[in-house]
């Protein structure tokens, strides 16, 4: 099986960020074999290998995504590794997210210079049966009705979905500044502009420089299908 039947990525710009692409694309999880790390020189360590074949697809997904991001600064040889809080660990000099989820996988990377951090997400909107704990788990009581109310009476699966991926990349930016996990209440919806795409999320705590309670930090987002959400926050240097 040959790459490009696994994976077929391009860059795009990133919502937000001017001048700044990544890279993303569809991969086909019925056409990963293990073989697919060596084809395309991609690691493949001991965690990974150890795990089920749908995590080898998405990591594999991702790693080629992050690849083609470091690309044009010529850095497209350097290995991703992961840390020990499973995040991806860039190049000296550069700052990155990578995203995955069945069927999508994307990744960004620029110069620590030009931003303090970045995160991206994607997110297979959630169905009925798991809209209680998404909710549960990503929204406040407060939030949860905000959503509701502009779903204006329909499904806000999408509206949640949304606020989870936004929490999410505003995890990912803020990470390497923070240095520790936070929780999802760290950050609060304020607002939805669905007309704009994008999701202002308020810190309730201070976190670290730059992250002081109270201050708001702007997601980007795209539907890249019916079924996908994509949200991306760069945090300034």
């Amino acid at each position: 099986m040959s790459l490009s039947v696994f994976m077929q990525a391009s860059a795009r710009p990133l919502p937000g960020a001017t001048g700044l692409a990544y890279v993303t694309g569809r991969y086909c999880a019925q056409a990963f074999t293990p073989a697919l790390f060596a084809r395309g020189t991609i690691d493949f360590p001991p965690s990974i290998r150890a795990s089920v074949p749908s995590r080898q697809a998405e990591f594999l997904a991702g790693r080629l995504c992050a690849r083609m991001a470091l690309a044009p600064y010529g850095l497209q040889d350097c290995a991703v590794a992961s840390g020990s809080h499973r995040e991806p660990l860039w190049p000296s000099g550069m700052t990155g997210s990578i995203t995955h989820n069945a069927s999508h996988a994307a990744a960004v990377a620029c110069p620590v210079d030009r931003l303090g951090g970045i995160g991206i997400d994607l997110e297979t909107v959630a169905n009925p049966d798991a809209l209680a704990a998404v909710a549960a788990l990503a929204v406040s009581p407060h939030e949860h009705d905000y959503l509701l109310g502009l779903a204006g009476g329909g499904s806000a699966d999408r509206l949640l979905t949304l606020a989870f991926s936004a929490k999410e990349s505003f995890f990912k930016a803020a990470f390497g500044r923070v240095g520790a996990y936070f929780d999802f209440d760290a950050a609060e919806v304020l607002a939805i502009d669905q007309a704009g795409c994008t999701i202002a999320l308020r810190c309730t705590g201070t976190l670290g420089p730059g992250l002081e309670a109270g201050s708001v930090h702007l997601a980007h987002y795209a539907l890249p299908d019916q079924a996908t959400v994509f949200t991306a926050l760069a945090l300034p240097a």
